[in-house]
C-alpha cells in the first residue's frame, strides 16, 4: 500500500472498521460454502455469491439503494464480469433459504466479535436467552415485471418473520416466504427451529398476539423454552383457583392495578391445552396489556419483570423502522419475492454490523448503547467508506483485508479504529413524550398485491391444466 493510501486510510477509520468486519465475516470460503449448501439449482459460474453480497452491500451503503450504481461501478473497476442484467437476473433467483442461512450464519460469525452487552433485561430473567419475534412485509416493489404491469396498487415482494435478541439486540435469523400476504404464524415453526440450533440455552420467547393460539406456544414449551405472548381475544382462557394457583392483584410502579391468574389457554376437549399464568396490566386511558406465560412461579418470576420484558418486544418494530429508512430497504434494488427477500437479509445484517460498532464504542467510552444513534453513526460509515472508495487503491486495499482474521484480531483492530472517535454527533436525540394515545386509523383494504401471487397467476393463464 502506498504512502498516500495508508495516509487516506488513518483519516477513515469508521470505514476501516467496516471493511474489517465484512472481511471478517464473509471471507471467500464463507460464501462459497454457504452458496453450495442452499444454493439449489444455481451457479457461481459468472457472479460468485461473495460478489453480489459485495455489490447489494456498496449499493446499500455507498449509492444510497441504487443497485444500477454499484453495478455499473464494479464494471467499470473490472471487478465485475458479467453485465449489470446478469446481476439483476441474479438477485432476482436468490433462493430463500440462502438469503436466510446468509443472515444466520454471518450474525453467528459476528457473536464472536460483539462486546459483552450490558444486560437490559431484569435480574430474574438472566438465565434465558430473551428473543423477540415479528414479521415484516416487504413493500414497495418496482412494477418492472412484466406481470405487474397495469395494476395500480402497491407491490409486496416477500414476508420476513424474525428473531431478535434482546440479549445482544442482533437480528439472529429470519424465516421468509415468497408470498408477502402470507401469515406470520406459519413460519413461526420454522424460525423456531433455527433458533433452538443456534442458542445452547433455554429461550423466552416474547411475541404479540398473533402468535397466541394452541400450536406455537406448546411447542415452544415442549422444546424446553417458555413463552412471553400477548393473549388474544380469539382464544379462551379458563381460571383455575384451585391448589396454590388463586388469582391475586398487586400496582405496577405507576400505581397501576396488575391482575396475576392462573388457568388454561382453550376448552377442556382441546388436545393442545395449556396451564398459563396471565397477567393484566389494567390501563385506564389505553387496551390493557394482557400475556400469558409457562413461567408459573409468581416469586421467582415477577409481574413486573414480565412487564418490563414484553415492552422490550417494540425494539423490533423499531429494528424494521430502521432497516426500512436508514438500511435502504425502502429503495428496493430487485423485483421478484426472491430479491426481495435477499435484501432484507441484508439489511438486517448491516443493521447487526452497526450494533457491533456501536456495542464497541460504547465500551470504550463506558456509557450506554442506548445513547449512541445507528442513523447518525451509520451516516459517518457511509460517507467514509465513500471517500475511500474514491481515494483509495482497491487491489491494495482488499490485499490488506486478504487473510483470514480471527475473532481477538478483529476485537483488538475494532478498539484500536475506535478509540477516541467518539463525538457528540452521534448522541441520539431524547425521546420526545407523547401528549397521549393516537386514535387508530382504519387499515385500508385492497391497497397492496403480492408478487409472488400474480407470478402464479400468470404462470396458471399461461400453463392451464
Amino acid at each position: 500500500m502506498q504512502a498516500f493510501d495508508r495516509q487516506v486510510l488513518t483519516r477513515l477509520p469508521l470505514a476501516e472498521a467496516m471493511w474489517t468486519l465484512l472481511r471478517y465475516v464473509v471471507t471467500p470460503s464463507f460464501a462459497s460454502e454457504l452458496f453450495e449448501s442452499h444454493r439449489g439449482t444455481g451457479s457461481e459460474r459468472l457472479i460468485e455469491f461473495g460478489t453480489l453480497v459485495e455489490l447489494v452491500g456498496e449499493a446499500l451503503t455507498q449509492h444510497g439503494g441504487s443497485g444500477r450504481q454499484s453495478f455499473e461501478a464494479a464494471k467499470r473497476d473490472g471487478r465485475l464480469a458479467a453485465t449489470v442484467r446478469a446481476v439483476y437476473g441474479k438477485l432476482g433467483r436468490i433462493p430463500a433459504r440462502l438469503s436466510q442461512a446468509f443472515l444466520r450464519e454471518a450474525t453467528a460469525r459476528l457473536n464472536a466479535v460483539l462486546p459483552e452487552p450490558t444486560a437490559a433485561l431484569p435480574a430474574s430473567l438472566r438465565e434465558f436467552h430473551v428473543v423477540a419475534v415479528d414479521g415484516k412485509n416487504i413493500k414497495r416493489v418496482a412494477k418492472r415485471l412484466k406481470v405487474l404491469c397495469g395494476h395500480t396498487s402497491g407491490m409486496l415482494g416477500g414476508k420476513g418473520v424474525v428473531a431478535l435478541s434482546l440479549n445482544s439486540h442482533l437480528a439472529i435469523a429470519m424465516q421468509a416466504s415468497l408470498n408477502g400476504d402470507a401469515n406470520d404464524a406459519p413460519l413461526f415453526s420454522p424460525l423456531l427451529e433455527q433458533v433452538e440450533a443456534l442458542l445452547p440455552q433455554a429461550v423466552l420467547y416474547v411475541a404479540d398476539r398473533q402468535f397466541c393460539d394452541l400450536t406455537i406456544p406448546p411447542k415452544i414449551v415442549q422444546q424446553g423454552s417458555h413463552v412471553l405472548i400477548r393473549f388474544s381475544q380469539k382464544m379462551r382462557f379458563f381460571p383455575d383457583e384451585t391448589g396454590p394457583y388463586a388469582s391475586r392483584t398487586s400496582e405496577d410502579r405507576n400505581g397501576r392495578l396488575i391482575t396475576q391468574e392462573w388457568g388454561w389457554l382453550g376448552i377442556a376437549s382441546a388436545k393442545q391445552r395449556m396451564f398459563v399464568r396471565r397477567i393484566t396490566l389494567s390501563r385506564p386511558d389505553e387496551e390493557d396489556v394482557s400475556l400469558i406465560t409457562d413461567l408459573l412461579d409468581a416469586e421467582s418470576y415477577p409481574a413486573q419483570d414480565l412487564l418490563d420484558t414484553y415492552l422490550q418486544r417494540w425494539t423490533i418494530e423499531r429494528v424494521f423502522q430502521q432497516v426500512t429508512e436508514v438500511f435502504q430497504l425502502q429503495r428496493l434494488i430487485g423485483t421478484t419475492p426472491q430479491g426481495t427477500v435477499f435484501q432484507f437479509s441484508l439489511c438486517l445484517w448491516f443493521y447487526n454490523l452497526m450494533q457491533v460498532l456501536r456495542a464497541e464504542v460504547a465500551d470504550i467510552e463506558q456509557r450506554p448503547i442506548a445513547t449512541i444513534s445507528s442513523e447518525l453513526m451509520f451516516r459517518d460509515v457511509c460517507n467514509q467508506l465513500v471517500a475511500g472508495d474514491l481515494l483509495l487503491d482497491r487491489s491494495a486495499l482488499l490485499k490488506r483485508f486478504a487473510d483470514d482474521l480471527s475473532p481477538e484480531h478483529v476485537r483488538a483492530r475494532l478498539r484500536a479504529l475506535l478509540s477516541g472517535r467518539w463525538t457528540t454527533a452521534w448522541l441520539k436525540a431524547p425521546a420526545k413524550r407523547q401528549p397521549g394515545p393516537r386514535p387508530q386509523q382504519p387499515a385500508e383494504k385492497g391497497t397492496h398485491a403480492s408478487v409472488w401471487k400474480l407470478i402464479q397467476a400468470a404462470k396458471t393463464a399461461s400453463h392451464p391444466p
